[in-house]
């Protein structure tokens, strides 16, 4: 039948083509035999060293290779290197230790300029010591004046960690002849800049002003009377401290009230005999 002939005639022309490919594989067998496959060469393990070098001139090592093999130059920036996923240098080494140490030592840096640059407290520290000296400029019994200026201070105190300045130093003063008195009997101030270390103590700093006083009426006439020949006479005198200060372009004013003891002979001395 025609389909049994047509598969007949294939299998004997696929006879007939094996036949002749063993007869020429065992014509040039010894050939074939002698040389390895180019993938079958062994140019050294990855484990140990190469017995040789190679020198390719136009090459560079294989970054996936791990040395063992070599890529043209030109091919360099396009072709892709796959490294296996458990290869060592894929693995972090001390990457976490490097990072948790490199926050700390921010945490630490951050914590110490937020603690040193927090504002603290300025304080003034009244002056409790009486004023024995005056320098009188008017003196007048009918009616009875007394004016006269001298210099007072008061402590100040810094705790912060950097310089304050103080720029103005103000006073007001109120007659205490009488514990109810209110009456304003004089001026005084300190324009001049001063500068306040840091941490420093109460006894650190002392703001100098200068005070001038208008004494009339019973309190004049008080300061001149026969008295002062016997005792040395004061007033005493309220002072209302208002000092202004500058750290860092802020601006901040404090205020303190104290009470002394100022003397008022018309001579200005009281720690002369009498």
């Amino acid at each position: 039948m025609p389909f049994f002939e047509r598969v007949w005639n294939r299998t004997k022309d696929r006879m007939n083509k094996w036949k002749g490919q063993e007869r020429l594989e065992e014509e040039t067998g010894d050939d074939s035999t002698e040389q390895p496959a180019p993938h079958d060469r062994d140019y050294g393990s990855t484990e140990g060293t190469s017995s040789y070098t190679e020198l390719m001139s136009g090459s560079v090592p294989c970054p996936s290779c791990k040395g063992t093999g070599k890529i043209p130059k030109e091919m360099e920036e396009t072709l892709v290197a796959l490294i296996p996923i458990n290869d060592d240098r894929l693995k972090p080494k001390r990457t976490w230790l490097y990072v948790l140490v490199g926050i700390g030592v921010c945490v630490l840096l951050a914590t110490a300029a937020i603690f040193m640059l927090v504002p603290r407290a300025v304080d003034l520290i009244p002056n409790h010591k009486s004023i024995d000296n005056v320098n009188v400029t008017l003196k007048v019994k009918d009616p009875p004046e007394l004016n006269f200026h001298f210099m007072n201070y008061v402590n100040i105190a810094n705790a912060n960690y950097y310089v304050v300045q103080v720029v103005n130093t103000t006073a007001t003063i109120i007659s205490k002849f009488q514990p109810w008195s209110t009456e304003t009997i004089g001026q005084g101030g300190n324009s001049s800049v001063i500068t306040v270390s840091p941490l420093s103590d109460n006894e650190g700093s002392r703001l100098y002003f200068n005070n001038s006083v208008h004494l009339s009426g019973n309190v004049a006439q008080y300061c001149q009377s026969e008295f002062i020949h016997l005792t040395a006479l004061y007033v005493n005198m309220q002072f209302n401290v208002a000092v202004s200060m500058v750290y860092f372009n802020h601006k901040e004013t404090v205020t303190l009230t104290m009470t002394q003891q100022v003397c008022c002979v018309p001579s200005g001395n009281c720690t002369s005999s009498y």
